[in-house]
C-alpha cells in the first residue's frame, strides 16, 4: 500500500501545469572590493526564494548589474566571483542601491539549502550552519569528506583511515547524526548505535558542497538528525543554455605522501535549451598510513592494546581503494518546469579498520588478536525529481523526489588467541557478516505565500529494508582441519518504514523581525519475519528469555511508535550587518532493526540480544546566536542547551549464558534506554580582511566550548572534547591568483570523564594536541578555462597524537597536491 501511495504521488507531482502572473519590480546594484574597487565580470545570481526560478547576470566594468521585469516576489540576490566569498541579500519588491562588497573570506558560503528546506542567507536563519564550498574543499586537499569536520566549529571526528572517518557533531555521533546525500537518507536503519554510516560511501570529487546544521533538524527531516544535520550536495549538471550546445569537462587529481593516496576523477558535461548532462568516473587507493614519529613506550601500548603500529608509525590494515560512477541528466521542459535523473555507483574494496591487523601482520615478530575489515562496502543509488514552479499566485512551488538505494558489504573479522599449553589449545575464529539494506523513499515539498507568510509544507516517506546473513568458522588454529562452520543470521529479514508529514512557516513581522516555527508527524513500523537461521540461543532459559523481553523474537515482532515534532525561532535584525536569533525545538531518535533485534555473538567478546521495546531517544534544544558582518570583521557566536532523555547503550544484563567445564559462563549485553544528558557549550567563528601592500591578509578562526553531564548519575557524560580551536591566516594577491594558508588546530585535554572510564585500560584522561598545517595554490580563470593547483603539507611537525575518544593515532605529515582542469 505504501509503494502504490508513493508511486500516486510522484505521479500527480509531475502532471501538475504551471500557470503565473505579477507584478513587475526590478533589481540593481554594485559589486566592489574591500578596497572600494569595482568587481568586473562577478556572476550576479537573483533567485526567487518561492519558486526557484533564477536568473543571472555579469557585472560591467564599473562592478554594476541590474534586473528588471520581475515578478513581486522575496528574492535572495548572490554576488559571486574568483578569489572572494559569496555575499548575499534578501530583497523585497523594488532596490536599485544594493551595494555587494567581497572579502576573500574563509568562513563558508552565505547561502544554505538544508536549514530550511529552501535557499536562504544564513544570516536570516536561526539555525547555526557552516558551509563548505567546492573551492574550499579543494583548498583543503582532504582525503575524505569526513576530514572536513575537524576544523568546523562544534564538530570533531573519529575513526581514521581515509574510508571511516565520521562526524561528530556536539559530542554526539554515528547515528545520532543525520546524513543525507542531495537532501536524501544516507543513514540506514541496520548499521549499530556504536558505528554508523560512513560519510566515506561519497567520493569527495563529487561533492559540490557540505552544509552542516548543529542543533536539532528533526522537525524538517525526521529520526536521527538528533545532534545535527550534514547534507552532501553532488555536483550538477551546468546551467541552462538559452542557444546552442556546448560542451565541458573536469579532471580533478589527488596525491598524498603519506599513505601514497592516489584519486582522480574525469567528468564530462554539456547543457544546451532543453536538457543538460553530466557524467563522471574516479579512482581512489590508499595504502596503510603513517602516524606521526611514535616513541618506544607508545608503541608499547598501542600493541598491548591490540593495535599493530611498526616502529616507525604505520598504521597497518588502514587501507582502501575505491571507485564511483555518476551519471546525471537534467530536462529543461520550459520555463517553470524541469526533470532530474541521476545515478550513482560507489565500490569500495579492501577497506580496514586501523590498526586491527589481527594475527597475520606480515611483519616479523608482530602478531595481535582481532583482526576487522570490510572486503567490499559497495552503494548504488538511483533518484528522480521533478519542479514545477509558479503554479499560482500562492502556491509558488512544488517538489517531489523519490530515491532508491542499496548499501551492500561485507563486514569480516579474525578472533586469533594463542594456545597456552596444556591448558588452553587455542582459539581461532573467522566470522563473516554480509549485510543487504535497501531503501526507497519520496518527498513531496509544497512553498506558498500567504501575505506575510512563507509557508513549506509536504510529507515525506521511506522503507529500509534489509537480510543479513553470518558464518563463523571456529577451531583451535587457522590451519587445523577440525573446525565447525555455522551459518546464523544476526538479524531476521526486517524493515522499518517511516511516513511523516511536515509545515514549516516563516512569518515576516516587520522588515526586521521574523518569527519561524515548524510542526512534524511521524510514524514508524518496524517489523521483522520468521527467517531462516536466525533464532533466540538455545542455551538461554525461559525464565531468562522473559527478563529479557525477548519472547516471539524469533517467530517475527512488528513494533510501531510515533513521533510529534515541533520548533519556534526568532530572528531579528539588530541592523543591516547583525542578526539575532534564538530557537528551541524537539528532536527525536527511534530505534533502529539493529538495536531492536540484533541477537547473536559480538565481534570481540559477549552474547547481544535484541530489545524489540526500546523508546525513542528525544531531546529538547535551544540555541540563541548572533551573526555579524561589520566593515571587515565578519562571524558568529553561538550559546546551546540540549537536554536528552532515553539515551540508548548497551549494558550488561547479569544474565550469563551456561557453557560446559572448563569454559567461563557468557554475559549476556543488551541495548537499553539508561540515560538522561546534558550537552551544552559555546561556539563562534571570527575573521577580518586587511589591506596589505601585497594582496588580502585574512587571519580567522573558530572555537568550541562542550560540557556533558550524564543527569541521572550526576558524573560527566564520556565522549565530550572540552575546548577546540582553530586558527589561521591566508594571504591572497590582489589579481586572486595566488594564496598561502596556514592553520593551526588545538584541542584541550579532556580530565572530566566519569569514574567508569577512568579506568587503566582507556589510560587515563583524554590528552589534548596541537597540530599545524600549511598550504597554497594558483588559480588561472579565464571565461572558458580554469586550472587550479593547490599544495599543502598536513600535521607540519609530524606530531604523534590521537583525535581523542579514537582507538586509532591520527595520521602523521603529508605532502598533498591535487589539480582540477576545467573546460567549460
Amino acid at each position: 500500500m505504501y509503494r502504490t501511495f508513493v508511486l500516486l504521488i510522484f505521479i500527480s507531482a509531475i502532471l501538475f501545469v504551471s500557470a503565473v502572473a505579477g507584478q513587475s519590480v526590478s533589481v540593481s546594484g554594485q559589486v566592489k572590493d574591500a578596497a572600494g574597487m569595482p568587481v568586473a565580470g562577478a556572476v550576479v545570481v537573483l533567485r526567487n526564494q518561492s519558486t526557484g526560478l533564477e536568473r543571472l547576470t555579469n557585472t560591467d566594468g564599473e562592478g554594476r548589474f541590474s534586473f528588471s521585469g520581475l515578478a513581486k516576489a522575496k528574492h535572495l540576490v548572490t554576488a559571486r566571483a574568483n578569489g572572494f566569498a559569496n555575499k548575499s541579500e534578501s530583497v523585497d519588491g523594488n532596490r536599485t542601491d544594493i551595494l555587494f562588497t567581497l572579502y576573500p573570506a574563509i568562513i563558508a558560503a552565505e547561502v544554505s539549502v538544508t536549514a530550511a528546506r529552501t535557499e536562504i542567507a544564513s544570516i536570516d536563519t536561526a539555525v547555526p550552519l557552516s558551509v563548505i564550498d567546492r573551492e574550499e574543499i579543494e583548498r583543503k586537499n582532504i582525503n575524505t569528506v569526513g576530514d572536513l569536520f575537524r576544523g568546523l566549529p562544534g564538530t570533531s571526528t573519529t575513526n581514521e583511515g581515509a574510508f571511516q572517518v565520521r562526524p561528530r557533531i556536539r559530542g554526539l555521533e554515528s547515528n545520532r547524526v543525520l546524513i543525507l546525500v542531495d537532501g536524501e537518507r544516507l543513514n540506514n536503519s541496520r548499521t549499530s548505535a556504536q558505528s554508523g554510516i560512513e560519510p566515506g560511501l561519497v567520493e569527495t570529487s563529487q561533492i559540490e558542497s557540505v552544509e552542516v546544521i548543529r542543533g536539532s533538524g528533526s522537525v524538517l527531516y525526521g529520526t536521527d538528525a538528533l545532534a545535527g544535520t550534514i547534507n552532501i550536495i553532488t555536483r550538477d549538471t551546468p546551467q541552462r543554455r538559452e542557444s546552442g550546445f556546448r560542451f565541458g569537462g573536469i579532471l580533478n587529481t589527488f596525491y598524498s605522501s603519506n599513505e601514497k593516496g592516489r584519486r582522480a576523477n574525469l567528468e564530462v558535461n554539456g547543457s544546451g535549451k532543453l536538457f543538460a548532462f553530466r557524467v563522471s568516473q574516479s579512482l581512489d587507493r590508499f595504502d596503510n598510513y603513517l602516524a606521526g614519529k611514535p616513541g618506544t613506550i607508545d608503541v608499547a601500548r598501542l600493541r598491548a592494546d591490540d593495535l599493530q603500529i611498526t616502529d616507525d608509525g604505520e598504521i597497518l590494515n588502514s587501507q582502501s581503494h575505491g571507485s564511483n560512477s555518476q551519471g546525471t541528466l537534467r530536462f529543461f521542459i520550459n520555463d517553470t518546469n524541469t526533470a532530474k535523473v541521476n545515478y550513482e555507483r560507489r565500490r569500495s574494496a579492501n577497506v580496514g579498520s586501523a590498526g586491527l591487523a589481527g594475527a597475520n601482520t606480515g611483519v616479523n615478530g608482530m602478531t595481535g588478536v582481532f583482526n576487522g575489515f570490510f572486503p567490499f562496502s559497495n552503494r548504488d543509488r538511483v533518484s528522480a525529481r521533478y519542479d514545477t514552479a509558479a503554479v499560482n499566485k500562492y502556491l509558488q512551488l512544488v517538489t517531489v523526489k523519490a530515491f532508491y538505494q542499496t548499501q551492500y558489504r561485507n563486514f569480516s573479522n579474525i578472533l586469533t588467541v594463542p594456545s597456552v599449553p596444556p591448558y588452553f589449545p587455542g582459539l581461532y575464529q573467522f566470522s563473516e557478516t554480509v549485510t543487504d539494506t535497501k531503501t526507497s523513499g519520496f518527498d513531496l515539498q509544497s512553498n506558498w505565500i500567504f501575505g506575510k507568510h512563507n509557508v513549506i509544507a509536504g510529507t515525506s516517506y521511506f522503507l529500509d529494508d534489509n537480510s543479513d546473513r553470518r558464518m563463523t568458522v571456529s577451531s583451535t588454529t587457522s590451519y587445523s582441519p577440525n573446525r565447525t562452520i555455522r551459518y546464523t543470521r544476526s538479524v531476521p529479514n526486517a524493515s522499518l518504514s517511516n511516513i511523516a508529514f511536515f509545515v514549516q512557516d516563516d512569518f515576516r513581522v516587520t522588515d526586521r523581525l521574523r518569527l519561524t516555527g515548524g510542526f512534524r508527524f511521524d510514524r514508524f513500523k518496524t517489523a521483522s519475519e520468521p527467517t531462516t537461521n536466525f533464532a533466540v540461543d538455545p542455551r538461554l532459559t525461559q525464565q531468562q528469555i522473559e527478563q529479557l523481553g525477548i519472547t516471539g523474537l524469533d517467530q517475527g515482532l512488528k513494533v510501531t511508535n510515533a513521533a510529534y515534532t515541533g520548533d519556534i525561532g526568532v530572528v531579528f535584525a539588530l541592523t543591516d550587518n547583525v542578526s539575532l536569533s534564538a530557537r528551541i525545538g524537539r528532536s527525536f531518535r527511534t530505534p533502529n532493526i539493529s538495536e531492536r533485534f540484533f541477537t547473536d555473538a559480538a565481534s570481540a567478546e559477549g552474547f547481544l540480544v535484541g530489545n524489540p521495546s526500546l523508546l525513542p531517544e528525544t531531546g529538547l534544544n535551544f540555541d540563541t546566536s548572533a551573526k555579524f558582518q561589520v566593515k571587515r570583521l565578519r562571524g558568529s557566536v553561538t550559546y546551546f542547551n540540549n537536554y536528552f532523555k532515553n539515551f540508548l547503550a548497551t549494558q550488561i544484563t547479569g544474565i550469563r549464558i551456561a557453557q560446559p567445564p572448563p569454559r567461563a559462563p557468557i554475559d549476556v549485553y543488551q541495548t537499553r534506554n539508561v540515560r538522561t544528558a546534558r550537552i551544552q557549550g559555546f561556539e563562534a567563528e571570527l575573521e577580518t580582511t586587511y589591506k596589505i601592500s601585497l594582496g588580502y591578509l585574512t587571519p580567522y578562526g573558530n572555537f568550541s566550548y562542550l560540557r556533558g553531564d550524564d543527569v541521572d548519575q550526576d558524573q560527566p557524560l564520556d565522549f565530550i572534547s572540552p575546548y577546540r580551536t582553530n586558527a589561521g591566516f591566508r594571504w591572497q594577491n590582489f589579481g586572486k591568483n595566488y594564496y598561502i594558508d596556514y592553520n593551526a588546530r588545538i584541542v584541550g585535554k579532556q580530565k572530566r570523564l566519569s569514574v567508569g572510564y577512568l579506568i587503566p585500560v582507556n589510560d587515563g584522561p583524554e590528552p589534548g594536541y596541537v597540530t599545524h598545517n600549511i598550504g597554497g595554490g594558483y588559480y588561472f580563470r579565464k571565461e572558458r578555462y580554469n586550472f587550479s593547483i593547490n599544495l599543502g603539507v598536513s600535521n607540519l611537525f609530524d606530531r604523534f597524537y590521537s583525535e581523542q575518544f579514537t582507538y586509532a593515532p591520527a595520521r602523521g605529515r603529508s605532502f598533498t597536491i591535487g589539480t582540477t582542469w576545467a573546460i567549460k
